[in-house]
């Protein structure tokens, strides 16, 4: 006998051995016992929910012959023909290949002849949204007024694309995912009857991977136990199913919270050897963070649908990351996996995706210190904090202004001076005047105005021991920062200057909150970071060359323009005059000049 898989094997038989769907079973029961059998009914869901089984069961409690009966006996002439297929009264049609509207024509001629062997004329139509518009437009008045011996049932997918004149004719059922726990204790009794023996983990593993549908959980299964050498295990299902592992996750994950660039792109290395799938790895990863963000919110993991999550480790990560980081990495993620869809190069979109993470200030949220939160015992400890914060920000920003007040207004070089240029009203001649900027405003100070301070020596001592720190540690933020020169530092801020904007835009951009982080820790204090192109300097820092400012030429002179013209012509000028005034030079001053 030909083997059967067992998603075919085990289907269910009644409406008590439909698992996850109760309210449907148990509605459906309810209408065959009391009488009122609808006409049409509309089962929508995903895949593997039970959609067909329960039509199948149905249809048999209509036509079994201790029936109506919402516990078909199974053993019966028509129920046998109806678990084969073979019965003459019950119809099952794929819409995806009889989508037309010649199809339905034909249905509608079958529709009004009587069962041949049964009670009722059962039409399940799966898969319906397939339909063209004019099959649904044929399929209407049928729908809506059928013959009493006729039972239509339609099965969906994707009951969106299922037009809502079809949807107000019928009862509509929504079928929803199995939950992981039930396919789980489903595939348990399957197992045990089957004489297989499979690990929990492994279960666990299954049911996750089945997303919802007990039939693709049953098919897992299925290929597990024929690829398997006695007991199912974990890691073998993990190699069935292309899994990467938690081993390797949680070494990416700590990588992660350590800015560790090469170790990601050598583990992207090492899983593409080994066969994995680069989308798999993203998902994978991205249910570990969702497991550490239910974690960092409920404290623990039971009834979330998680599989063998290590408590101990999701302790220790979690500390890693704030909540927000860890939202913030699942949607980078998931931004990548969408990528991939029509990325050229999937391996360069995973490690684009994967160094922008280890880049990334993923860092926990420190707490403020003990000292600022004073409770007063009577519940207004949160408060007292918020006081105590705006206190200390007030303080800070009064120093500041009184810095910048001792420090003076700032005064721009001459080069940076501008000029603004008013046209003269006699002869046309232009005015130049010499207008400086104005100063900054009060409070603020160039860190870079005396390079020669005590705070001066101490900036370059401090680079100098940024570039020590970062040179043995972060390879691609030393190469970042040896184009650049310490360039001035207060209280308040530490100044490069960068010989390339390339430069100056990736410490900005990308490692402006390490770099202050390390800066912290060395000097002790917290120091705001600024990054300057240095604009009159070229690439590799040589002087640019000035060009030269053409020199415009001088405008003409209007009186050398009017000599030695004619007695009608300084006629004209006279008129002219009378009209436009002083912009035309008279006509005496030019034979004043004349006679002298």
């Amino acid at each position: 006998m030909a083997y059967i898989a067992l998603y075919r094997k085990w289907r269910p038989q009644t409406f008590r051995d439909l698992v996850g769907q109760e309210p449907i079973s148990r509605t459906l029961s309810n209408a065959i016992t009391s009488g009122r059998i609808g006409h049409a009914f509309l089962f929508s869901g995903p895949r593997g929910t039970g959609k067909t089984s329960t039509a199948k069961i149905f249809a048999r409690a209509l036509n079994c012959e201790h029936g109506p009966t919402p516990e078909p006996c199974g053993k019966c002439e028509s129920c046998q023909k109806i678990t084969k297929g073979s019965s003459l009264d019950v119809y099952e049609i794929d819409a995806a290949s009889n989508r037309g509207i010649d199809e339905i024509r034909g249905l509608r001629e079958t529709v009004k002849f009587a069962p041949a062997e049964s009670r009722y004329k059962v039409y399940i139509i799966d898969e319906v949204h397939m339909l063209t518009a004019e099959a649904f437009n044929a399929l209407l008045k049928t729908l809506e007024e059928p013959p009493e011996h006729v039972v239509f049932i339609l099965a969906t997918t994707e009951i969106h694309k299922v037009p809502a004149t079809i949807q107000s004719r019928c009862q509509r059922f929504d079928f929803h995912r199995i939950a992981v726990e039930e396919i789980e204790g489903r595939l348990r009794e399957i197992a045990k009857q089957s004489d297989m023996e499979i690990e929990d983990e492994a279960l666990a593993m299954i049911a996750i991977q089945a997303d919802g549908g007990l039939r693709d959980a049953l098919s897992i299964l299925d290929q597990c136990s024929a690829l398997s050498d006695g007991k199912i295990t974990a890691a073998r299902v993990q190699q069935i199913l292309g899994l990467v592992g938690h081993d390797w996750i949680y070494q990416m994950t700590d990588a992660i919270a350590a800015h560790e660039a090469q170790k990601l792109l050598e583990m992207v290395a090492k899983l593409l050897q080994d066969g994995k799938d680069m989308k798999q790895m993203l998902a994978e990863l991205s249910l570990h963070f969702r497991s550490i963000m239910i974690y960092q919110a409920a404290g623990t993991l039971n009834h979330m649908d998680l599989y063998d999550e290590r408590e101990d480790v999701l302790k220790r990560q979690s500390t890693a990351f704030s909540p927000d980081a860890v939202m913030l990495v699942i949607a980078r993620l998931h931004e990548a996996m969408n990528e991939l869809k029509w990325s050229p190069q999937p391996r360069v979109t995973v490690e684009v995706a994967l160094l922008a993470l280890a880049h990334g200030d993923w860092g926990a949220e420190k707490p403020e210190p003990a000292a600022l939160v004073q409770g007063s015992g009577d519940g207004n400890d949160a408060d007292a904090m918020r006081i105590a914060q705006l206190e200390a920000k007030i303080a800070k920003l009064s120093a500041m202004l009184e810095r910048g007040a001792a420090a003076g207004p700032a005064v721009l070089p001459a080069g940076n001076r501008k000029t603004v240029r008013h046209a003269g009203k006699e002869h046309g001649a232009p005015e130049t005047h010499a207008v400086e900027a104005t100063a900054p405003a009060k409070g603020t100070q160039d860190p870079t105005a005396d390079t020669k301070t005590p705070a001066s020596e101490e900036g370059k001592a401090l680079f100098d021991r940024l570039m020590q720190t970062v040179q043995t540690k972060n390879a691609p933020l030393f190469a970042c920062l040896h184009n650049a020169a310490f360039a001035g530092m207060n209280a308040d801020h530490f100044v490069l200057n960068f010989h390339r904007d390339l430069s100056a835009s990736l410490a900005d951009k990308i490692y402006k909150k390490q770099i202050e982080r390390i800066l912290a820790e060395l000097h002790g204090a917290p120091l705001a970071l600024i990054c300057r192109c240095d604009d009159r300097r070229g690439p590799l820092g040589q002087p640019k060359k000035e060009k030269p400012v053409p020199k415009q030429p001088a405008p003409p002179d209007p009186q050398e323009q009017l000599k030695g013209i004619s007695a009608e012509e300084r006629s004209q000028l006279e008129k002219a005059k009378a009209v436009f005034g002083d912009h035309i030079v008279a006509v005496k001053d030019v034979e004043e000049e004349k006679s002298e």
